[in-house]
């Protein structure tokens, strides 16, 4: 009986070594398989829904509606200043804040959802970022729900009549983000 305990002892290292492998394989799988889930479209199943009117003012201290860009394409990008993804997706946003098709007919708006983060915290996230010279503002307003936000970042894309005709959670790329507004231009 000893020598089955000291052969149970020498195979629990082992055992225990196997099972650990095994977990970070499994956690590995899963975390590629999530990453490549939220960088595939989603149909949130409101697109052509007129989009929900706000008001609601920049960090600069300048109020806007939505209703105001009318007879534009407007580009809602809902985010917060730590999120790895939003960081991550504002070289996608400015490639076509920078497109010169796009000067007159696009507006671009960086909405921070994160009831936590100041006006100050969200301006300077926004400097961290020359070329992002477009609207940023808090969701005062509840726009997360309105928008039913569940993950970010977030893109909500809004014909020039006002009706939302693209979503996508996750990181969406500049390439889905230009086919999207120039169908809507055409």
């Amino acid at each position: 009986m000893l020598a089955m305990e000291k052969q149970a002892d020498t195979r629990t290292p082992t055992t225990r070594r196997t099972i650990v492998l095994l977990m970070i394989i499994a956690i590995g799988i899963s975390a590629v398989g999530v990453g490549w889930c939220l960088l595939q479209p989603k149909s949130q199943g409101n697109e052509g829904v007129l989009a929900p009117d706000f008001s609601l003012t920049d960090v600069e201290g300048n109020s806007f509606r939505l209703s105001d860009f009318r007879g534009k394409v407007v580009v809602l990008d809902f985010m917060a200043t730590w999120c790895g993804g939003c960081r991550a997706e504002i070289p996608h946003l400015g490639d076509i804040w920078e497109k010169e098709d796009y000067r007159d007919s696009l507006v671009l708006v960086s909405i921070d959802i994160d009831p936590g983060e100041s006006v100050e915290t969200l301006r300077s996230f926004a400097q961290d970022f020359q070329y992002a010279t477009w609207i940023w503002a808090r969701d005062t307003v509840n726009l997360a729900q309105a928008y039913e936000v569940v993950y970010i970042p977030k893109i909500v894309i809004i014909d020039m009549d006002g009706y939302v005709r693209f979503t996508h959670d996750g990181l969406t790329g500049a390439s889905v983000l230009i086919s999207e507004i120039d169908e809507l231009l055409s």
